[in-house]
């Protein structure tokens, strides 16, 4: 409540934060024909521990591994936490490879922790990234086809999900109207 209370509580400047410590003098009074005496403490200041997880990451099923790429300080170090996968080299890496489980790559995402560790008298700090596993593309180029030499001219069927097209290959022949046309008219060559 006061300076005079001995068992007061100080509370730093924003000046005395940002310098990182503050040094208190308790000094005696009501001595009589004493001299006064004073006695000295120094409270230091520990900044508080920063960690970022970096942003969200978008992945495909069929490419999962993400690069995982945070950042701290005023810590010793940062952990991840959560997922069901794997870290590679291991999860206090934190530019670790994570490689999700096949349960998060069925239920389409996951989120991690990035948690300060070694934070002295501070308490940790702590952030999360959120990982959305798109499903896998899925092509499929339809039966096989057979035609007879005198009527080369073959319809193809193709079907592709989860992407916005495909593309035909192979052969020396042409495809009708493109080969970027999934319903193509393939005519082979002599």
């Amino acid at each position: 409540p006061s300076p005079s209370d001995l068992n007061a509580v100080y509370t730093p400047s924003f000046e005395e934060i940002s310098n990182g410590s503050v040094t208190l003098t308790l000094t005696s009074t009501g001595n009589g024909n004493c001299i006064a005496v004073e006695d000295e403490v120094t409270f230091t200041i520990q900044p508080v521990p920063f960690v970022n997880a970096g942003p969200d990451i978008e992945v495909c099923a069929n490419n999962s591994e993400v690069q995982l790429g945070g950042i701290f300080f005023n810590a010793d170090g940062a952990i991840w936490s959560g997922g069901l996968g794997t870290f590679v080299p291991n999860n206090t890496d934190v530019n670790a490879v994570y490689v999700p489980s096949q349960a998060e790559v069925l239920s389409g995402g996951l989120t991690l922790t990035l948690t300060t560790t070694g934070n002295g008298f501070c308490a940790a700090n702590e952030d999360e990234i959120d990982i959305e596993i798109a499903p896998a593309p899925v092509v499929d180029a339809g039966l096989d086809i057979v035609r007879c030499a005198n009527n080369p001219d073959a319809q193809l069927l193709g079907t592709v999900e989860n992407a916005g097209g495909g593309i035909w290959s192979g052969g020396n022949g042409t495809f009708l109207p493109g080969a970027g046309a999934l319903n193509a008219v393939y005519t082979g060559t002599a």
